[in-house]
Order: C-alpha cells, then sequence, then structure tokens
C-alpha cells in the first residue's frame, strides 16, 4: 500500500498574497484532492520583524474565500501542531542539538563586510559566490576569545563534498555540483532559524511526501536535501512551479499592475474565475478552459505541468471572470453589486429598495460586459446621472448632428408606451426619414443618451432611461447652446 499524499502550503505573513504564492496553493490543493491526500497548511512567521498577526489573519481569511480549505494547520488543529513557526522553537533548538552532537555545524563570525568583499572577490574571478569557510578553521581558544570579545556569530552547516542530484517532477533530474555550495546558515545572529533548517524539521515531521513550490527555491533544495540526510530523514519529493510572468517576460511584480490577490478580491472577482484563471498558468487541461475545482483535482497531475513560465494576462483573467458572472442569477447577482453601487454614490439603501426591479434590468442590460463586480461602475454611471462628459472632438462632431437629434426627438415624443420594440421603431422610422443607417444612424443617439462610443443594446438602454431622460438628453444637442 503507498502512502498517503501529504502537501503544503507555507506562506510567510510578510505582506499580502501573491498571485503566484496563491497558484502554487491552488496547485497543492487540487493535487491533494486528486490524489486523496492530505492538504496542510503551516505559517512561516520567523521572520519577527516583518511578520504580524494581522497578515496571518488576512492570509486565513483569503485561503477561506477561495475555497481553499485546509486539513490540518490554523484554526482547525491536526496530529503535528503547531502549525505555525513562531510556536516551533524547541522542536528546532532539539534538532540543532542533533547536528552540533554530529559535529555538523560551526559558529561563523564573519562580518557582512568581510562576506561582501569575498562575494566580489569570487565573481570577478568568474567564479560562483559561496562561503570559502574561513570560520571552520577556528580552533576551540580561537572561538572563546571571539565570544569573550563580544563578537556575534551565526551557524553553519558543514556541506560535504559531492554533487547533489534532484530528481524533480517538473523539471527531471537536476544536478548541483559541489563547488556551487558553500557551508550555508542555519541560525542567524540572533540564535534564529533560518528558512532552510526550519522547513526542512516541519516538512520532515509532518510527514510531507510531495513539495510543490515556485522555481525561485530551486536553489534550495540541495541543501535542504543535505539536512534531511544529515537528521536521518527521508527527503520528499519535489516540484518546482515555473514563475508567472508580466507582459514583457519578467517576473511578475507591482510594476506590472496588481498582483495581490486582496486587490482582486476587492475589485469583485468571484473567488472561482480567478483561481480557474490562475490554475491555467503552467498547466494546459485536456478538458477546456472552463473548469470548477472539483474538474481540476479530477485532472490534475504534475506530469502536465509546464516549465515555461507563463504570462499573466489581465484581460484574459477578465475574459474568465465574464464567464463566470454569464452564469450567476440575476437575482443574486444584483444584490452581490449594491455594495458596490452604494459605494460609488449611484443610489441609496432606500432607493434600491424602491427601484430593486429597475435596477436588475439596468444590471442585466450591461452583464455580458462585466468580468467582476466593481465594472457595475464604470458600465452603468449613464444610468444613474445625466451629467455626461464628452472629448472635445465628440462635442464637435455631435454640434454636426443637431438635425438628426431633432429627428429622433420627434420620433420619441411621438411614442405613448415607451419599451424596447416601439423604441427601436422610431430609431428605424428616423433611419428612412434622414436616409441614414447603421453607425451613422445609431452612434450619434448611443453619444447623445450615454456619452459612450459604445455599450449594449439600445433597445434596451433607452426604455431603462425612459422618455423624459432621453429626450432631456437629446435636448443638450438640439437646445440653442451647445455645451464647448
Amino acid at each position: 500500500m503507498s502512502e498517503q499524499v501529504r502537501v503544503r502550503f507555507a506562506p510567510s505573513p510578510t505582506g499580502d498574497l501573491h498571485l503566484g504564492n496563491v497558484r502554487t496553493a491552488l496547485y497543492n490543493w487540487i493535487y491533494a484532492r486528486h490524489t486523496k491526500g492530505v492538504f496542510v497548511l503551516r505559517v512561516e512567521d520567523t521572520d519577527k520583524e516583518r511578520s504580524t498577526d494581522t497578515y496571518c489573519e488576512n492570509l486565513l481569511d483569503i485561503m477561506k474565500w477561495m475555497g481553499l480549505n485546509w486539513d490540518e494547520g490554523p484554526r482547525v488543529g491536526g496530529p503535528y501542531a503547531p502549525y505555525k513557526q513562531s510556536e516551533r522553537t524547541s522542536i528546532y533548538e532539539e534538532h540543532l542539538e542533533r547536528l552540533k552532537a554530529k559535529n555538523l555545524v560551526y559558529p561563523c563570525y564573519c562580518t557582512e563586510e568581510e562576506l561582501e568583499l569575498e562575494r566580489k572577490r569570487q565573481l570577478g574571478r568568474g567564479h560562483m559566490p559561496k562561503y570559502g569557510g574561513k570560520c571552520k578553521k577556528l580552533t576551540v581558544e580561537e572561538r572563546q576569545k571571539l565570544d569573550a570579545a563580544g563578537n556575534t556569530s551565526v551557524l553553519r552547516f558543514i556541506v560535504p563534498p559531492g554533487e547533489i542530484l534532484v530528481h524533480d517532477e517538473v523539471r527531471g533530474e537536476v544536478r548541483f555540483p559541489d563547488d556551487q555550495i558553500g557551508d550555508f546558515v542555519l541560525t542567524r545572529s540572533d540564535k534564529s532559524p533560518t528558512y532552510n533548517f526550519t522547513v526542512v524539521i516541519d516538512d520532515a515531521l509532518m510527514k510531507i511526501t510531495h513539495v510543490i513550490r515556485g522555481e525561485d527555491h530551486l536553489s534550495n533544495t540541495p541543501k535542504q536535501i543535505l539536512i534531511y540526510e544529515a537528521l536521518g530523514y527521508k527527503p520528499p519529493k519535489f516540484a518546482h512551479l515555473s514563475i508567472i510572468k508580466g507582459a514583457d517576460g519578467q517576473k511578475l511584480s507591482k510594476r506590472h499592475g496588481e498582483t495581490s490577490v486582496e486587490s482582486y478580491k476587492a475589485k469583485g472577482y468571484l473567488p472561482e474565475a480567478f483561481l480557474n484563471y490562475l490554475a491555467l498558468l503552467g498547466w494546459a487541461p485536456k478538458t477546456g478552459e472552463i473548469l470548477s475545482l472539483e474538474q481540476m483535482a479530477a485532472e490534475f497531475d504534475l506530469t502536465h505541468v509546464g516549465k515555461s513560465g507563463a504570462i499573466f494576462d489581465p484581460v484574459k483573467l477578465h475574459w474568465m471572470g465574464m464567464q463566470y458572472m454569464a452564469k450567476l442569477p440575476l437575482e443574486d447577482l444584483t444584490r452581490a453589486l449594491l455594495p458596490y453601487l452604494f459605494e460609488a454614490n449611484y443610489c441609496t439603501r432606500e432607493q434600491a429598495r424602491q427601484k430593486f426591479d429597475w435596477i436588475k434590468g439596468v444590471v442585466d442590460t450591461v452583464r455580458s460586459s462585466m468580468g467582476c463586480y466593481s465594472d457595475i461602475i464604470k458600465e452603468t454611471f449613464y444610468f444613474f446621472s445625466d451629467e455626461l462628459s464628452f472629448e472635445p472632438a465628440q462635442t464637435e462632431e455631435m454640434k454636426t448632428q443637431k438635425p438628426l437629434l431633432e429627428t429622433y426627438e420627434k420620433a420619441f415624443e411621438a411614442i405613448t408606451d415607451f419599451n424596447g420594440e416601439n423604441f427601436m421603431k422610431a430609431v428605424k422610422e428616423t433611419g428612412k426619414s434622414s436616409g441614414l443607417k447603421g453607425k451613422a444612424l445609431y452612434h450619434p443617439l448611443r453619444l447623445a443618451i450615454t456619452g459612450r462610443e459604445d455599450g449594449p443594446e439600445l433597445a434596451k438602454v433607452g426604455p431603462l432611461l425612459g422618455k423624459a431622460e432621453v429626450l432631456k438628453r437629446l435636448a443638450v444637442w438640439t437646445k440653442e447652446e451647445i455645451p464647448n
């Protein structure tokens, strides 16, 4: 019987969750569900200066919002608690003593300036920068003198000779020659443990079978394998995901726009759409692009994860959002959008109660253009305000359209029942009397009553605005003084 798959997502609560972090969490989650394994959430909060309880709680809330519920971790517990590194100090100290007993570590007193000078010299010679082992040669007496003089030290792990081979589930065999890795730091000068040390202890004790993470951690893997072997633990299988890139091919960062999950949640993207899009950044499912979490879990396989970096495309994300927005029941969608209308001061809660059916009609008219909830603001402003703004070129164009707009006025004034059918009948009659059709007929009307070059069907827009409002907006261009 094969062992149960156990994977983990181990973020640091030092800021908002990055898109790359979330894709890593998603791939771990769907792999756990695909294999009927266990998904562990562990908080790596050993960075005392940057880690905060607020960031930690936000992180957990975002995971819940996305539906990536964890089987073990904070708030739910589990057999290998605690799941916060800040609460596991005694465990790390115990393992550190085991390495000391085997003489596999030594104190290093080199200053930052000395290390930087050594690094520059190695680069100048065309060598890979690594620690040269200066302090490994110190005698016990020399170390005692340095300690007595108040010199601070870090603890370094002694790297044995020999090539290190990593069998990566995504990248295949990756070899690390022994001349690339110098003795590395296990504890800082304040005695706090480093990432490479704590992550090995936690993954080993929590019986993690697969470590699925970003390729920026690939260079850490040989160091971690050495620690596993030194402590007598079996290393897990590793899978390193390609980075997410911006349109310029560089690693996705703030210069490319929004990169935190919180910002997309605030915009009102549906979590299902958001995760569906992120899943496609590095993985090509066989059953199409639109997939629920359950469908992703059924199909996901690490062997089908790509090695090359995927481009994050906000336009494609918006398109994905549109596919999910279209599936929502109109009543539910309208109620979900009300807070955005309130925040934009488009209407009050009382007005929303009184005109809910009308607002529902507005939402139904524009929903096909919406990829997230906040789109409702830019898509509906002309329904809630007659203060339309025009570019100078648009104003000049509309001045030449006065005869056509006057014809529209007369046709609309004659309508008794101002519904979509009668509205379009008046538009077609205007076309016949003016000899115009297509864009020449429709564009001036759309611009006059909505202030937009494009938008939903006028047959829906006109009746929603109402006869009086349509005539009022046309009058702006047909009266004597046309706005500049």
